[in-house]
């Protein structure tokens, strides 16, 4: 067997079709995405979320214009012909939590994609709409998921090219950006949608089901809850990882089940929903003594009491002086010093 020309990259095809790394390997290396693409992605961040609302709205609608996708919401399963008895609206109560899930996706999708991480979860998303890897099963065909991120692509396209405070340089950079990361989550559509590579589903290794539900843009029966929407897989694998029963931050896994829907949140606003805290038990005193007792001299003219740990003051005459006075040179040097250079 001749050997590889220089220059040529040996790709192993049951690798492409069981390792996710090998096969996100290839996608990137074929689609030039390198470091730029990134960066574009990071500094289109601001813009993405200004869009955002605007391109949620125009999926749903698409959606909801055609019995067979629409019927999904209530049959969850693409495959079932028999109508609702009723059908879904856009300003139903489950359409918008479903709104809220595909934000949510939005976000993940336009965000740092630097790490493995990134696209384990578009993986996620392919595979849990093949009615595996749920309690809920939900199986949505490959044509209507394809229809639908050509539509996501398009929207964000048209509202990235029409931004006024961005030039021409950078839209045509955020939006080749986009433009790759979305066929690239395309492809792990069909890589749990199609057969190609059949002969090696015994070896192809299956995302792990939990938190599946963050990725489900179908699913109305679910109701949106904040620790759904961020990573609770992370804190449990640190469980398992320390060994201790609790995260890196002390919360044991009865408090990370809990449910904390995001209203409770909105009320007790000093409540941090990352690392479930009270803010106040954060927040340590301030160096610094309040300015009205550093301009109103005229009010208190007695010394200033200091809360750094620098040397404590005096104000005299409105002039600062220190507590204890060193003199000229401290260091017993010659004050003639600079004379002698």
């Amino acid at each position: 067997m001749a050997a590889l020309p220089r220059g040529m990259e040996h790709i192993s095809r049951e690798e492409l079709y069981t390792s996710l790394p090998t096969r996100i390997h290839y996608l990137k290396t074929y689609l030039d995405f390198g470091e730029e693409d990134v960066l574009a992605l990071v500094q289109g961040q601001p813009y993405f979320k200004m869009i955002m609302p605007g391109v949620v709205e125009m999926v749903y609608r698409k959606l909801l214009q055609c019995d067979l996708t629409a019927r999904v919401f209530r049959s969850r399963d693409s495959r079932s012909e028999v109508d609702p008895e009723v059908w879904p609206e856009q300003n139903s109560t489950a359409i918008q939590n479903r709104k809220i899930f595909l934000r949510w996706y939005f976000t993940k999708l336009t965000s740092d994609p630097s790490s493995m991480e990134y696209w384990e979860y578009l993986d996620k998303v392919g595979y849990m709409h093949t009615g595996r890897g749920r309690r809920n099963p939900l199986h949505v065909d490959y044509v209507f998921m394809g229809a639908c991120l050509g539509n996501i692509q398009d929207s964000i396209t048209e509202a990235i090219l029409s931004q006024p405070k961005l030039n021409l340089q950078k839209k045509i950079a955020i939006v080749r950006a986009v433009g790759k990361v979305i066929w690239i989550q395309n492809d792990l559509l069909a890589r749990w949608h199609c057969s190609d590579g059949e002969e090696y589903r015994t070896d192809r290794s299956e995302p792990a089901p939990e938190s599946m539900e963050a990725h489900d843009t179908f699913n109305v029966t679910r109701k949106p809850s904040l620790p759904a929407l961020s990573s609770a897989s992370s804190d449990e694998r640190s469980i398992r990882s320390s060994g201790s029963g609790k995260t890196s931050l002390g919360r044991s896994i009865e408090e990370i089940e809990q449910p904390l829907s995001a209203r409770s949140i909105l009320r007790n606003s000093s409540v941090c929903p990352f690392s479930g805290l009270v803010l106040d038990e954060q927040r340590a005193d301030s160096p610094r003594p309040p300015r009205r007792e550093l301009v109103n001299l005229r009010v208190r003219p007695q010394a200033i009491r200091q809360r750094s740990g620098g040397p404590k003051l005096n104000i005299v005459d409105g002039k600062t002086v220190c507590k204890e006075k060193l003199g000229s040179s401290p260091f017993g040097i010659s004050t003639d010093i600079g004379k002698a250079l």
